[in-house]
């Protein structure tokens, strides 16, 4: 390959510093070129890739549909602008067409201002400013050595100090100087903003060029999008000197959509902002490292000065950093002591170079530790994301937990952002979501609020109680949720930190999709969590719902460059039938995006994990025994239920037909009815009664049926329900059913217990957990019947009335044999007088772990993570 001199030299020639860092181009952190992180914004992503339909065309000669919208945005006549490939390709046309007698140029500067005036045989002069004054030219000196017939080269910001002139000064000196043209270079004005640029005043002055760039602001450098400014007859002078079609039709789609797209202004201040906050990062990190001096900048790069700087920094930063640094020793004037450039990047990127600087730093001079700015080393992490809620995000985290522990790793689970009413607690009293306490059992460890810090048990189609590490911190509404959200990702940030410090590796689980455009700003839980942790991404999509290789490709889409770079592979979950059928749709999506399936994960039945927050019961006992045999149970499906996992052990077993009933044709001739938790009590109770499932409960309780009530169930079952301080609803006190002699208040402390072995009236113990506001007192007519380890009563009731607040108390198979042989008894059936399902935690763990592991490729997972 023919690499023409300096090539390299800008910066950003990522093969070039790939090869010198040992690496690929896509693990290298660039701070040599000058270009917004992140890439194009979603709206011209979607410009450039709605114009891919019409390749097949050629573009404008001239691009003129971007000069048409250009004009009407800038209000400028379209004769005095034109589009090149870059601003670059300009730079290198002027001094042909203007063919000047002499070339001053104001260093230090961008080189191809003289590499483009030496290939046009033009003379060179260079005047150069000083640090000492922040590199601020002196115009009036300019001008009065303007050259005649000749032309000025001026960058505004400069490159590579980033120093802004006021355009009132500039103009004075242009207009003192009408027989030298200046060329104003302002590929990075959109930084300082548009007050600074002197565009306006381009067509009105025969000795003005005014050029810009698109490409670094708007994160399109590989597109090559530039236009200049000027007179008519520069522009038509400019135009004959440029083939045609030298701008594509990606770069005219860019173009247009910028200067015709309602989201240009919104976008423009917030990157400025976003830009200037980070910049003041930058240069704060970089002024701890001792003998640095940086200079202001109005730009998205900071010029610095190192005299102490260690030998081979450039080298030392890409070889043992994969990091690249500008070294400024090629522009004029900087070449005789140590200058960098560095581009303004993230906080997250910027805390890494200031790192990697601190560590190059070698003897004789002293070691600078700053553990502030040492970031730990990067826990390996794999985040398992879904293309929808209920993808079965939850059941593989757990499986890949449950892997890396047999293959003798010490993993954690976690979750940012659980929205569930199936929680927990935990030994220490934290309350977090369900699915995070069976991940913690897969990796077997104790359950930690760390593992999902910030939980939210919704008490209404429009507000959750919002839970933070383990404890309740009120009621929010969901738009005062998405506010608060920015207090609440430093919290997630440090549990995740704190976390992933105690252990091997980490299996993050993300929350709904992640393409969920209205809120990914305010993301914690799926693509930032990512990006925080460095996570390899497994996007699952359910097959089962249909739609799911179009779901990979538009969740992709909606991936900024450097979430893509994180994506590992695609999972197809829940398919049933031969894989093999599913190739050509896993080699167009490889083809499409240049990311792999990486496995095709069959339908689970009979694992008896809890999968997602739902309230469905479509799990069903592999070998059902005759209807006529079977204990009928209609459990309540209430509007706000919560722990329905309850459950999920009584759905298992062969002998019982448990019904989710939610009207009253529901109902049927049930055996038992359960009334289970909720997260309003109050609501859920008038819901019943609305229903008119109350008034069959009452009939059912009449004709001596058997009832269970757990937790808001036990409150339901009582004579009244206080709220004094207003928890649920505006009044103090509510009726019950009536069937328990019993009383409850509601306390502003909610209740956290984990119960490790429980009493009952069985004399089988079981285990459970405790998540509720209610304190009940229940009168002599109604006996307590559960206890807990220190011999306070858990639950009341009578023969056939039961009632706890034991959450979980069905996954021991002992209790629950006994409980379900004494209701079978009761109600005319043959007991079993054994266990006919096993819920065995452990064993469904590790049945779960090798059905993924022997559908997933576990080498290629293994090594994105960084393990293999």
């Amino acid at each position: 390959m023919n690499t023409p001199p300096d090539a390299d030299a800008h910066g950003g020639n990522l093969l070039a510093l790939a090869a010198r860092a040992g690496t690929s181009p896509e693990n290298l952190l660039d701070f040599s070129v000058n270009v917004r992180p992140e890439g194009m914004p979603d709206f011209l992503r979607g410009a450039v890739l709605q114009c891919l339909d019409r390749a097949d065309a050629y573009p404008s000669p001239y691009a003129e549909e971007a000069c048409a919208a250009a004009s009407a945005y800038l209000g400028i006549p379209q004769d005095c602008i034109l589009f090149g490939n870059g601003s670059n390709e300009h730079i290198h046309a002027l001094p042909r067409i203007l063919a000047p007698a002499e070339a001053l140029i104001i260093q230090p500067a961008f080189s191809e201002y003289e590499l483009a005036c030496r290939r046009a045989d033009i003379p060179v002069r260079h005047e150069y400013t000083s640090p000492d004054t922040g590199f601020l030219p002196d115009l009036d000196s300019i001008a009065a050595h303007a050259p005649l017939g000749g032309c000025i080269f001026l960058a505004n910001p400069g490159n590579p100090a980033g120093t802004i002139l006021p355009p009132g000064s500039i103009l004075r000196a242009i207009d003192a100087t009408p027989d030298t043209v200046w060329i104003i270079d302002e590929a990075f004005i959109d930084f300082a903003g548009e007050q600074h640029s002197l565009l306006t005043a381009a067509p009105t002055r025969n000795n003005l060029i005014v050029l810009r760039s698109l490409t670094k602001f708007y994160g399109m450098a590989g597109i090559r999008t530039g236009y200049a400014a000027a007179s008519p007859r520069i522009i038509a002078a400019l135009r004959d000197a440029l083939p045609p079609w030298s701008i594509g039709a990606a770069s005219i789609a860019a173009a247009v959509a910028i200067f015709t797209s309602p989201e240009t202004a919104a976008f423009a201040a917030e990157q400025r902002e976003l830009t200037r906050a980070r910049r003041e990062h930058l240069d704060a990190q970089l002024r701890t490292l001792p003998g640095i001096e940086t200079y202001p900048s109005a730009a998205n790069y900071i010029l610095f000065r190192w005299t102490n700087a260690p030998a081979d920094l450039i080298g030392t930063l890409l070889r043992e950093h994969c990091t690249a640094l500008r070294d400024c020793s090629n522009y004029r004037s900087l070449d005789q002591e140590p200058w960098y450039r560095a581009a303004v990047r993230s906080h997250a990127d910027i805390d890494t170079l200031a790192a990697a600087l601190h560590t190059c730093i070698a003897p004789p001079q002293p070691r600078i530790e700053a553990p502030s700015l040492r970031r730990p080393r990067r826990t390996p992490a794999l985040m398992l994301q879904g293309t929808c809620s209920d993808a079965g995000k939850s059941i593989l985290t757990a499986a890949f937990c449950r892997i890396l522990l047999q293959d003798g790793y010490d993993v954690a689970p976690f979750k940012a952002q659980n929205m569930a009413l199936n929680s927990g607690v935990t030994a220490l009293g934290e309350e977090m979501g369900r699915a995070q306490i069976v991940q913690a059992a897969a990796c077997r460890l104790d359950p930690d609020a760390r593992m999902n810090p910030v939980l939210l048990k919704p008490h209404s189609d429009m507000g959750s109680q919002v839970v933070v590490l383990g404890h309740p911190t009120g009621h929010r509404t969901a738009r005062e949720y998405f506010t608060s959200k920015r207090e609440l990702w430093p919290i997630v940030r440090q549990a995740y930190d704190s976390l992933a410090a105690e252990h091997e590796a980490v299996i993050l689980e993300g929350a709904g999709s992640p393409g969920e455009i209205n809120l990914k700003r305010a993301d914690i839980v799926n693509m930032n969590m990512a990006m925080h942790a460095q996570a390899a991404v497994l996007l699952a999509g359910d097959i089962d719902r249909g739609g799911v290789y179009a779901s990979f490709l538009g969740t992709w889409m909606t991936f900024t460059p450097a979430e893509k770079r994180l994506l590992a592979g695609f999972l197809v979950n829940k398919f049933r039938g031969d894989s093999t059928l599913l190739v050509p749709a896993h080699d167009y999506l490889r083809t499409v995006t240049g990311t792999p399936v990486l496995g095709v994960v069959p339908m689970i039945r009979g694992i008896n994990l809890p999968e997602e927050d739902r309230a469905a019961f479509t799990f069903a006992p592999d070998n059902p025994a005759p209807e006529a045999e079977r204990l009928d149970i209609a459990l309540l499906l209430l509007p706000h239920i919560s722990n329905h996992t309850d459950f999920a052990p009584l759905a298992a077993e062969p002998d019982i037909r448990l019904r989710p009933v939610r009207t009253a044709a529901d109902f049927g001739s049930p055996h038992l009815v359960i009334i289970p938790g909720t997260k309003n009590v109050v609501h859920d109770y008038r819901a019943i009664c609305e229903a008119g499932l109350a008034d069959l409960i009452l009939g059912h309780a009449a004709k001596g049926g058997h009832i269970l009530g757990i937790c808001g169930g036990l409150q339901m079952l009582g004579q009244r329900i206080d709220d004094p301080h207003r928890l649920e609803t505006e009044h103090a006190t509510h009726p019950g059913l009536g069937q328990l002699d019993l009383a409850t208040t509601f306390a502003p402390e909610k209740t956290l217990l984990n119960i490790a072995r429980a009493r009952t009236p069985l004399g089988v113990p079981t285990s459970g957990y405790e998540i509720h506001h209610g304190i009940s007192t229940a009168k002599e007519t109604c006996p307590p019947l559960f206890f807990r380890e220190d011999g306070s009563p858990c639950g009341y009731g009578t023969d056939r009335i039961w009632a706890t607040y034991l959450h979980g108390l069905f996954d021991d198979d002992d209790f629950r044999r006994a409980y379900i042989d004494r209701i079978r008894t009761l109600s005319g059936l043959r007991p079993a007088g054994k266990n006919l399902t096993v819920c065995n935690l452990e064993h469904s763990l590790n049945r779960l772990a090798d059905i993924v592991r022997e559908n997933v490729d576990l080498r290629h997972i293994y090594r994105s993570m960084g393990l293999a």
